[in-house]
């Protein structure tokens, strides 16, 4: 079939399910559509169909729990999906910038190459193109476009016209449906006809993770200057390590002091330890990357430097465990908040990069593997985390774990919350204020008419509970 063709059908598919419509049961729909489409570009593109079960899976999340954060995700999966549709063996920066610039400019860049390839040699026509089909569509745009300029233009000249043309009720044509369709057209073309950006994808697959080996030549002929870093080296890391270690006798003292510690006190604690372990990562990622950028990986005596460099990893890693624990000791004495959750997250990604850090020295790897890996982590990352229903988590765990919990603070969340906390009212009533009942009774009933007004395009799971329920 025609690409233009699909283009168009399923632009009209992507009307029907997304004009005027929030996302819910249309966005898991739409997937399956896309990588209908996708596969059936097989002889030409190959599909990641891991990639796909992810785009396909992070639909599900939207449905199953619809929030900013996993609709954010699901489109970042759509850009990395449609990137390794077009190279599949790109690292996952490049998929993700190759989906985004494709579904931005691949019609102009298409055309410039079009453009380029015609003027020294005869462009053969694709085997899955019709020209007759294409003059025709684009004859038939021309002239309604034509007809509408030039009936505007008659009418004024000519009363009788006019009054012919006035009588033509165009009401039911709606324009901003045309532009979401048109939009949808060109969403779909970009996608079953991607600009195809050779350069980048050679040069990336090109890259490899290790760091060439130099000749004993090179070696020899460097040995003074490598003893000189090495040295350079020890230095610095012994004198890092030597404070990270006091720094971290000190934190042990702190929190393993017997006089209480107070919640404004805990809170700086936990704060400044993030801020000292996000400095701490930065120095030891920019010396790693500085003094085994090259030739050290290779010398003989590096031993010492390697090992110091070892003991910078570890000790940052307890430093980790430590800022970890303090972060948890104030989540179980003031709840759950989403701060409190991103320290978690940023903890465990620091975690990742430091493990990734030791595998750079000691399997001689390079930057580009540090960037490849960790950014894929990240990716991978953000997928499990749209899977947590992270509203409904904070608040079970606020309301069934804290005496005092923070209403307020609940009532400010996502609306997926709203059930949760109209319970808690019924059940806690009277040691309510009024202020705060009021707020969590608004978002309850605006909840619940948000949902009894939507269509069968954007029902999410709580739709089909209810009914089921009915």
């Amino acid at each position: 079939m025609n690409i233009h063709i699909k283009s168009i059908l399923s632009a009209l598919a992507f009307s029907l399910l997304f004009y005027s419509k929030s996302f819910g049961l249309n966005l898991f729909l739409i997937s399956i559509l896309v990588v209908i489409l996708v596969s059936t570009l097989k002889n030409e593109r190959t599909i990641s169909w891991g990639y796909s079960l992810a785009y396909m899976g992070t639909a599900v999340f939207v449905f199953l729990n619809p929030s900013g954060f996993t609709i954010f995700v699901h489109f970042m999966t759509f850009m990395v999906f449609v990137g390794k549709s077009i190279s599949r063996k790109s690292s996952v920066y490049l998929t993700w910038f190759l989906g985004m610039s494709n579904m931005l400019i691949a019609s102009i860049a298409n055309f410039v190459k079009k453009q380029e390839s015609e003027q020294g040699v005869e462009k053969k026509e694709p085997k899955n193109s019709s020209p007759k089909l294409v003059n025709r569509l684009k004859g038939g745009l021309a002239a309604t476009a034509l007809l509408f300029i030039f009936g505007m233009l008659y009418r004024n000249a000519n009363p009788v016209f006019g009054n012919l043309i006035e009588q033509i009720n165009l009401d039911f044509i709606s324009f901003p449906w045309l532009f979401f369709t048109l939009l949808g057209y060109v969403i779909f073309l970009h996608l079953l006809r991607p600009f195809d950006a050779k350069e980048l994808v050679e040069f990336d697959l090109a890259q490899t993770n290790e760091l060439k080996k130099p000749t004993e030549i090179v070696l020899i002929g460097e040995k003074k200057k490598l003893e000189g870093e090495h040295t350079l080296g020890s230095i610095v890391f012994i004198t890092l390590n030597a404070l990270l270690l006091f720094f971290l006798t000190t934190d042990v003292i702190y929190l393993f002091q017997k006089t209480e510690i107070t919640n404004s006190g805990l809170s700086q604690s936990v704060h400044q330890g993030v801020y000292a372990l996000m400095f701490s990562i930065v120095c030891a990622i920019a010396l790693i990357l500085y003094f085994f950028r090259g030739n050290l990986n290779f010398f003989q005596d590096n031993k010492r430097i390697k090992s110091l460099t070892y003991l910078w990893i570890g000790l940052n890693v307890i430093l980790v465990a430590f800022t970890a624990y303090k972060n948890y000791t104030y989540v179980e004495t003031l709840g759950l908040t989403y701060k409190r959750i991103g320290v978690f997250v940023y903890l465990l990604l620091t975690l990742t990069g430091l493990v990734t850090a030791y595998i750079k020295v000691a399997q001689v790897k390079n930057f580009v593997y540090l960037v490849r890996t960790n950014i894929a982590t990240v990716f991978a990352f953000l997928i499990v985390s749209a899977a947590i229903p992270w509203d409904k988590t904070i608040t079970w765990y606020n309301l069934h774990k804290l005496e005092n919990p923070d209403i307020n603070y609940l009532v400010s969340l996502g609306d997926n919350n709203s059930e949760q906390l109209h319970s808690y009212l019924k059940a806690n009533a009277p040691k309510l204020e009024t202020y705060t009942k009021e707020r969590i009774e608004d978002k309850y009933t605006d909840f619940i008419e948000a949902q009894s007004e939507k269509t069968w395009q954007e029902y999410t799971l709580y739709q089909i509970a209810k009914n089921d329920t009915k």
